[in-house]
Formats: C-alpha cells, structure tokens, sequence
C-alpha cells in the first residue's frame, strides 16, 4: 500500500474557513477579483511552447474532471501534456519531461509520500485544480500547501486559500462532461415535467415550492438532500444516471448554486430555471441565457409561463448550449487556467 502525506498544519488558523452564507452576497462578484489580484505577475511564457505534466489520482471519482477530455482539449493549447497518477516516480519524470507547469487535477486524495521531496524541491510552477464544490476537508487543506496556485469550485473556499501564505486562488468552476451530458432522447422512465435540483429545508424556498399548488397534475422528479417528497414527488437522488433524467425534463428548476451541475444541464439542451447565487455573477452563460429567479413569486411567474411556451423553452436551452460549446468548454476553462500562471509576450 502507498504511503501517504501526513497531516500538515495549515500557516493560518482554521477561522479563514467560511461558508457562502457568511459573506455579503453583494461583494461577491469583487470577491472573485480581489482574491485574484493576490498574486505575482504571470511568468512571461507562449502557451504554444509549454510542457504540462498533468498529476491524476489512481482511482478518480464522480466529482472530478472528465481527465480523458481536459486532456485532449490542453493539447490543443500547449506544445505537449503528459498525464501520470499520483504514484508515479514524480522526480524520474520530472527530469525527463522537463515541464514548465505541474498540474493536479481532483482534490480527495493525499500526494504520496514517497514523492513530496521531489514536488518540494522542483522549480517549476505548481498548480492544482481542486474538487472541491463542498465544504474543505483535511485532505484539501493538505494538498493546498503544496502548490503555488489554487483552482477552486467553491468561491467560499478563496478565503481559506487566500489565508496561506504565498498562494495564488482563482474561482474556476470545471467544464461539463460531455462524454455524458449531451442531448438525447431517453425512454418514458426518465421523463418528467418538472426536475427540482438543490437541498431541501424547512422554510426555504423549496419547502415552500414543494406544498404550493404550481405542480398540480405534473409529474415530478427530486434530487438533492433532505427531501421528505410531498404528494407524489419521485426522488431520484441517488441516481447514477442524473444526464437521462436531464434530457427528460420539459423544465429543470436548478437551486444547486453550482456552476459545474447548471453547465452539465446546459450541456443537455435543457431548459432551466435558476436561482440567484453568487457563483453565478461572473459567468456570462448565467446572465445572458438563463432564466434566474430571487424568490418564489419570480420563480412562479417564470415556471406558469415558460411551462406553456415550448418554443420560447426550446430558444434559451439553444442559445445557452450554444453559449457553453463556444465559451464552457474544456479548451474554454483552460486557457483561463493558463493565463492565471502565463503571460504570453
């Protein structure tokens, strides 16, 4: 078995840690560039020219980027990627390979140990695109120390980052799967007039979705946590096959707050109705092509209407699926990657 990283201690104490609720959802949007301005300036460098060695888990898991496809779509901005797991002889590559940037991809497994002298030791700029949509663990903490820049896909988790001495944070959300989330037709099992993503709670929005009268007659279909399905709501939470019951929705009503889960629907060709949230505020997709919602009264006036108008609904999951292949993408995201840590002269 391979030995792993012992714990280490972060520089700064534990208080950085915050939750999207604790800051003031108006400064958010300057959130994301105040942390980004805490950085040197980008090495002078042409992408074309670069050498990526791309680190990947032994065992990856549904919370991390498709590796296969970002990949794929890197090679077409840099001069070569070469991708190894994590157990790898990191210090023979190194020296053969010769990158000019590391870069990690996952965040819920340690770096071995056998292999932290030579990551310490290297020169070479340091980065990792961590999964890390959810609350920090202890694993994230840990694998934050060891490199130069930091990718998050929780603008929650910048000022934890920020907190370490040294690092460089950008919010950047991963690109949807297209491997898995694309448009289709799918069998009547998966068919639904409404799918309402996001945790269920008393007294929230949800809740007070759930037991109004807006489904009546409608079939319905449930993912997320918490959930006590009224009337006959079907709960689909722990589906592993959320891209059929995407493409089988007439409408997604989307309270996750997450970029990557709008993007995967998105990918679908599926019409959505959002809520408000922070991360959506520096994602054009969200603005221009989505329909967003503060509070039940707009989300009811917005479902009655679209609900009836099919071709209105068939126009926005066009635009906005055209919108994510153009500007979402895989290449999309990491040329954004690279020029955080690259200036091209």
């Amino acid at each position: 078995m391979k030995k792993t990283a012992n714990r280490l201690t972060p520089e700064r104490p534990s208080s950085h840690e915050v939750t999207i609720s604790q800051v003031n959802p108006l400064q958010h949007h300057n959130l994301i560039l105040e942390m980004n301005s805490y950085r040197a300036e980008p090495l002078q460098r042409e992408l074309k020219q670069l050498r990526i060695l791309l680190l990947v888990p032994t065992v990856a898991s549904d919370k991390m980027p498709n590796v296969r496809l970002f990949k794929d779509h890197l090679r077409h901005l840099v001069k070569e990627v070469l991708a190894i797991k994590f157990q790898h002889n990191l210090e023979e590559y190194l020296a053969h390979f010769q990158p000019d940037l590391i870069l990690a991809l996952g965040s819920e497994t340690l770096f071995p140990e056998e292999n932290l002298p030579a990551l310490k030791a290297s020169n070479v700029p340091k980065a990792v695109w961590m999964a890390d949509a959810a609350c920090l663990t202890p694993t994230e903490r840990n694998l934050a120390l060891l490199f130069d820049y930091i990718f998050t896909q929780n603008i929650a988790n910048l000022i934890y980052y920020q907190g370490l001495w040294g690092k460089h944070s950008s919010y950047l959300p991963y690109a949807a799967d297209t491997d898995l989330y694309y448009p289709r037709r799918v069998e009547n099992c998966y068919q639904s007039d409404v799918l309402i993503l996001g945790d269920f709670q008393i007294d929230s929005m949800l809740y007070t979705l759930a037991y109004s009268d807006l489904f009546q007659g409608l079939k319905v279909m449930i993912a997320g946590r918490g959930w006590e399905p009224p009337r006959n709501f079907i709960d689909i939470t722990h589906s592993k096959e959320m891209s059929s019951y995407y493409n089988g929705a007439k409408i997604v009503i989307n309270c996750t707050g997450s970029v990557q889960q709008i993007m995967e629907v998105t990918a679908c060709g599926v019409f959505q109705l959002v809520e408000d949230h922070p991360h959506l505020h520096n994602y054009r997709i969200a603005e221009e092509d989505l329909i967003r919602f503060q509070n039940f009264k707009e989300l009811s006036d917005s479902f009655k209407h679209y609900f009836s108008h099919s071709e209105e609904r068939r126009i926005f999951a066009s635009r906005a699926l055209k919108e994510l292949k153009y500007n979402h993408s895989y290449i999309q995201q990491g040329k954004l990657l690279l020029r955080k840590i690259f200036k091209e002269p």
